[in-house]
């Protein structure tokens, strides 16, 4: 199971663009500790669980569940700048939306 936790780390981690040093000084555990549950070489406790959890500031059951699925990071930033820039969400769903059929179109 300590590997399922430290992929879902890992992709949290990346998600939020915290690298191993930022997050492991919110969590207050050493980088290396961090690093070894990232590649599934250390069985965190639930204790720690609870703290690395609290620094990428989501629920335990997040961790826990490896079958979430999330984003991948260049696309939450590629969001995140076109929420900066004002374009809302419906906009963004709509573009998305659009070149999802014009690529299934193209295939056809």
């Amino acid at each position: 199971m300590s590997g399922k936790i430290g992929k879902q780390i890992k992709r949290l981690r990346l998600t939020q663009g915290l690298s191993l040093t930022k997050l492991a000084n919110r969590a207050g555990i050493s980088k290396g500790y961090l690093s070894s549950i990232e590649s599934h070489k250390a069985n965190p406790s639930a204790h720690m669980i609870q703290k690395i959890a609290k620094a990428l500031e989501v629920p335990v059951e997040q961790l826990l569940n490896t079958q979430m699925e999330f984003l991948d990071p260049e696309w939450v930033e590629l969001f995140k700048q076109a929420k900066k820039l004002g374009i809302d969400t419906e906009d963004i769903r709509a573009f998305l939306t659009y070149e999802t059929w014009k690529s299934l179109k193209e295939e056809v």
